[in-house]
């Protein structure tokens, strides 16, 4: 049984389509992060989860049961469903104490709210106000007030997108680490590729409303279905070619087959498919196809370089390459065929 379930939602603001037909599940102890660009709905998806807005269409269950649909809404408070937005949601006129302790019905509190303070590393902070923490100390208190309640959900939405990124770096995986001690199961909202890569159980990539593609990390990165999912994970290069009747088509480093056309019965000769490879899947070797080293970049513990092979392709692009190379220096470069990603868009 999963624990939330969201089915068919659609969702309609002032005459304009937000969401259409989304569905997906999140499971015990699972973190799901929803990946995409700035006004492609993910926001709006933790807003119908957390009961702030009612979907147009298709309902949420939670524990099997209906919590929202376009004729029923539970209220937030009733849900069990923590909340951390990417605004400073701290009380400024409240210490840390407070805040940590605000809405909190115990009769256990001030033992309940330092246990919080020493387990997140804040008890000599105790008491001190808002505007004298650090980006990192509000965010612990953020987290400390909304695990306090123990809700059986969180909702993220891009919590640490204030931070810089040696911090957010730093913040994000101690929160990740704490939520998954503390057995939560999360949705987190971010337009940063490599948090999400990097935290996620499963990953959906939302783009105009529509869900294309849902999966874990690894698989999206290696097997993703278009060519955009493949651009939004991370850098390629990519290259039109031409395929043969059967679908083989011709690459700077060897043939590769569409599967797709070898399956249709439509004869695919003359298709333009386009061929993606990462960068990181281009090795310079002592064997393979001649390159010209057109730059270079410093990477600290790698190199980076961008290539010349012929008049009719683009530039390539190799990271990762721990051997220093001049400028306009010759190379042989080569690539493993499996790798080469293939779509007809």
């Amino acid at each position: 049984m999963s624990l939330l379930k969201v089915s068919n939602v659609s969702l309609e603001l002032n005459n304009s389509k937000i969401l259409e037909d989304i569905s997906f599940s999140l499971e015990n102890n699972e973190v799901i992060s929803i990946l995409g660009p700035s006004g492609s709905g993910k926001s709006s998806i933790l807003r119908l989860i957390a009961g702030l807005i009612k979907p147009n269409k298709g309902n949420i269950t939670f524990l099997e049961k209906v919590i929202s649909c376009k004729t029923k809404i539970l209220p937030t408070g009733e849900r069990n469903i923590g909340l951390m937005f990417q605004e400073d949601v701290l009380f400024p006129h409240f210490n840390v104490f407070k805040n940590i302790a605000f809405g909190l019905k115990s009769k256990n509190k001030e033992f309940l709210v330092n246990s919080f303070l020493n387990k997140f590393g804040l008890f000599d902070k105790k008491d001190s106000y808002p505007s004298s923490l650090s980006g990192g100390e509000k965010q612990r208190v953020s987290l400390a007030r909304v695990l306090i309640t123990n809700p059986q959900i969180l909702l993220m939405d891009e919590p640490f997108s204030s931070l810089d990124k040696n911090l957010r770096k730093e913040i994000c995986d101690y929160t990740i680490e704490t939520l998954k001690k503390n057995k939560m199961s999360v949705i987190f909202v971010t337009h940063d590729v490599e948090e999400a890569l990097r935290i996620s159980d499963k990953i959906i990539i939302l783009n105009k409303g529509k869900i294309l593609q849902v999966g874990s990390p690894k698989n999206l990165y290696r097997q993703p279905i278009t060519k955009y999912v493949a651009q939004l994970l991370g850098s390629i290069n990519q290259f039109k070619t031409t395929s043969d009747e059967k679908g083989n088509l011709a690459t700077p480093f060897g043939e590769v087959n569409c599967n797709i056309c070898s399956k249709e019965v439509n004869n695919c000769k003359e298709r333009t498919h386009f061929c993606v490879i990462r960068p990181e899947h281009i090795k310079i070797s002592r064997t393979g196809v001649k390159a010209k080293i057109v730059n270079r970049y410093f990477h600290g513990a790698s190199w980076a370089y961008k290539v010349f092979l012929r008049d009719e392709l683009p530039l390539f692009n190799i990271t990762n390459c721990k051997l220093e190379f001049k400028k306009n220096e010759e190379v042989l470069i080569e690539a493993e065929c499996k790798n080469i990603l293939i779509f007809q868009e």
